[in-house]
């Protein structure tokens, strides 16, 4: 969420700023390690786009360049102190002045990365904290990067698999939009000179034109509500949830849904046991990181595994995973190496939703040129058959 903060600087200066923050209570820590005050903060309204200038954190690039600063042989505190100088615009200044002010206090970086909860994940708090204690900050960091690009690539591509029907699906929408608020009016002024449709077609024609043409601000609205409408929709994150639960109830994609938060889950799982973090701990991490549709499962495994029994066993009786996963499961605790086993098995089935997004791909893109096509040529049919009729009356 994203504040528009009033506040008076150490200068006494009042300045304006944006800043990004889980609740009110973040933005006073953040603008208190920088030494100001607190004067006003409200919520700032966000249109279909965002909020104009909005400056985001990047986690990832954080995590690169902390790493390279640190493989420098710089300490933490200098090379934080170089990030924020490097920050140019500045959008990001509070959250290397809350950094700096906790570790100049005496904290741990991961405590001071604890009060922005809105911009470091507990997963990488959590992979922080952890090194901390044994001197291993950037193996911990290099952990992370390498995660987080296996995540992307996975991400990357159901992104790219999405963008072109959805550019064909918008570009299908404007076409249909033209020719029934542009087009079909005036074909349906030629009629009426002709005379009426005598059939279903130009009466259609004759319908819907005359009311584009009597009412063209109405019309337009209308389709520019409908426009809006589904950006919303697309953009609410209720609806993306209802949407994944609903696709999650269909068998054939439901399955392939599955074995894409299974990936997640057990790179997840695989990371942070790598990181000196315990099961019980780390399921809970990864728990709170997971869809809400395995929460009750993994709610389970996790009683389970607190009582005694094998993590194999209890990701099995979950329904956490396949036959291949609980086997390497198996196998990870007979060798002591659960953590590579889990990786193992992110990976197999990244792979495997990797090939379901390539075939998915070439059957989705032609079904709906088809869609498209299909739905163009039936207003052309409306548009002509009546041109037909009048070319055999005359």
């Amino acid at each position: 969420m994203q504040f528009k903060v009033k506040l008076l600087t150490q200068a006494m200066v009042v300045e304006e700023q944006l800043l990004d923050a889980a609740d009110r209570q973040e933005v006073q820590r953040m603008v208190s390690a920088g030494g100001g005050k607190l004067l006003s903060a409200t919520p700032a309204r966000q249109g279909l786009g965002g909020t104009r200038g909005r400056q985001s954190f990047n986690l990832s690039i954080f995590n690169q360049q902390l790493l390279s600063l640190l493989d420098a042989g710089q300490p933490v505190v200098d090379a934080l102190e170089i990030l924020g100088a490097n920050d140019m615009r500045g959008g990001n200044r509070q959250i290397y002045e809350t950094l700096l002010q906790g570790l100049r206090n005496g904290k741990q970086l991961s405590d001071s990365m604890s009060a922005l909860s809105s911009v470091f994940p507990p997963l990488y708090i959590a992979m922080v904290r952890s090194s901390e204690t044994t001197g291993t900050i950037r193996t911990s960091l290099r952990r992370f990067m390498q995660y987080q690009k296996q995540v992307d690539e996975i991400r990357g591509k159901l992104v790219a698999a999405a963008i072109y029907p959805a550019v064909l699906m918008s570009v299908g929408f404007l076409v249909v939009a033209f020719l029934m608020l542009y087009v079909v009016p005036r074909f349906s002024a030629v009629f009426e000179d002709a005379g009426p449709g005598r059939q279903m077609a130009g009466g259609f024609v004759q319908l819907w034109g005359g009311f584009v043409r009597n009412n063209p601000v109405l019309a337009w609205s209308g389709v520019g509500i409908v426009a809006a409408g589904v950006l919303l929709t697309i953009r609410s994150r209720n609806f993306r949830a209802r949407l994944v639960r609903r696709l999650v109830s269909i068998p054939a994609i439901g399955r392939r849904v599955q074995v894409f938060q299974f990936g997640r889950l057990y790179r997840t799982l695989g990371m942070l046991l790598r990181s000196g973090i315990s099961m019980l701990s780390a399921m809970r991490m990864t728990a709170d990181a997971l869809p809400g549709n395995m929460a009750v499962p993994m709610t389970s495994a996790m009683e389970s595994v607190s009582q005694g029994h094998a993590i194999s066993r209890a990701m099995a009786a979950a329904g956490l995973g396949t036959e291949v996963a609980n086997r390497l499961l198996v196998a990870g605790e007979a060798s002591g190496n659960l953590d590579e086993m889990m990786e193992r098995i992110a990976d197999f089935y990244d792979q495997e939703t990797s090939s379901w997004i390539d075939t998915a791909g070439k059957l989705i893109e032609p079904a709906l040129m088809i869609g498209i096509g299909l739905v163009i040529g039936a207003v052309v049919l409306m548009l002509y058959m009546p041109i037909f009729e009048l070319t055999n009356v005359i």
